[in-house]
């Protein structure tokens, strides 16, 4: 826009001068001719063509004299692509003694080393630009990770809090109550009244009773913390929108870590199903194979949103990365995921 108003201006100066000079000359043609050759610099980018155009101007300025009006129109152009040797075609602006013209030619070299410098801050600006742009996008980045920490790293702290309860009543409460049960027995023993039996009866099922209870809230506590089965299954309830066929092949004891990063890439791809698709169904697959893990999501989606593709995918990139994995994604007649994570 800059180099159009600023050639624009050049032009009807050019145009001015010629009519000022030769009012009764063809001012057409030779207007239309710089025009043209203005027009076909600003177009090309090989110099070595934009050399041939600039030397047949200069053979048309001593062949017809009124094309030197015109020569801060192609000074301008010149300028910008061979700066310093400008100057060469002083002589040519010297052939006339048109103060305008001189002033023009000036004026348009000006111009041009202002426009010059403009584009090179132009281009510093998009640079930095671009830089600030993936600044702030791996800055998006760590801070969605720092997220994915924090929450594991609150988890742990819940498990490890469950694991030591759980201990803490294994050892104290547990054996205290089995003791207690042991004493109850040998007190069955030793006793001879029927009605004392009996009592004793009822205080050994009550212990034994709160004894199996114990252990089932022990066995839970475990498990609650290592159940990747049953938290898939709370996520695609939480979408009641959306029919989720889950199918669960892991017998396997997998570490902590491992089922963490399954649900995370199982709850990002459930979270950009529901906001950027318009699938009505989702399958989830999580199959143990021999040598690996094989994570397959994939919906009935008519449409797929690149933009809103990336911090998501690259989260689940990286979580195949990390276990020497494969992760790739495809949008044919729904949008599939296939992830696989190495054992060991």
């Amino acid at each position: 826009m800059r180099n159009f108003v600023e050639k624009l201006f050049i032009m009807l100066l050019c145009l001015y001068n010629t009519y000022k000079i030769e009012p009764d000359a063809n001012l057409v043609v030779y207007f239309l001719i710089s025009l043209i050759v203005s027009l076909a610099l600003d177009l090309l980018d090989d110099k070595r063509i934009k050399s041939i155009i600039y030397l047949l101007f200069v053979i048309l300025c001593f062949s017809h004299n009124l094309f030197v009006f015109y020569l801060p129109l192609i000074l301008y152009n010149m300028c910008l692509d061979f700066k310093i040797y400008t100057l060469f075609t002083l002589p040519l602006v010297l052939m006339n003694s048109s103060i305008i013209n001189l002033l023009s030619s000036i004026g348009a070299v000006y111009l041009s080393i202002m426009t010059k410098k403009y584009n090179i801050i132009l281009d510093e600006n998009k640079v930095v630009r671009d830089d600030l742009k993936e600044d702030t996008f791996y800055l998006k980045k760590y801070n969605e990770q720092l997220k994915i920490d924090k929450e594991k790293n609150i988890h742990i702290a819940i498990l490890t809090e469950r694991n030591r309860i759980a201990r803490e009543i294994h050892d104290s409460i547990g054996h205290t109550i089995s003791s207690s049960i042991l004493q109850v027995e040998a007190l069955k023993v030793i006793s001879t009244e029927d009605h004392v039996v009996k009592n004793l009866d009822t205080l050994q099922e009550t212990l034994q009773n709160g004894m199996n209870d114990i252990r089932k809230s022990i066995h839970n506590l475990y498990n609650e913390s290592l159940d990747l089965k049953n938290q898939v299954e709370k996520l695609c309830s939480k979408i009641p929108a959306i029919d989720i066929e889950l199918v669960y092949r892991i017998e396997d004891e997998l570490g902590y870590d491992l089922k963490f990063d399954i649900l995370s890439v199982v709850k990002e791809a459930m979270t950009n199903c529901s906001k950027h698709s318009n699938a009505t169904k989702l399958k989830i697959s999580l199959i143990s194979q021999p040598k690996f893990y094989s994570i397959l999501i994939e919906d009935n989606g008519s449409q797929f949103d690149e933009k809103n593709k990336g911090m998501g995918l690259l989260s689940m990139n990286e979580i195949a990365h990390k276990y020497n994995g494969y992760f790739n994604y495809r949008f044919d007649q729904g949008f599939k995921i296939h992830m696989t994570l190495m054992k060991g």
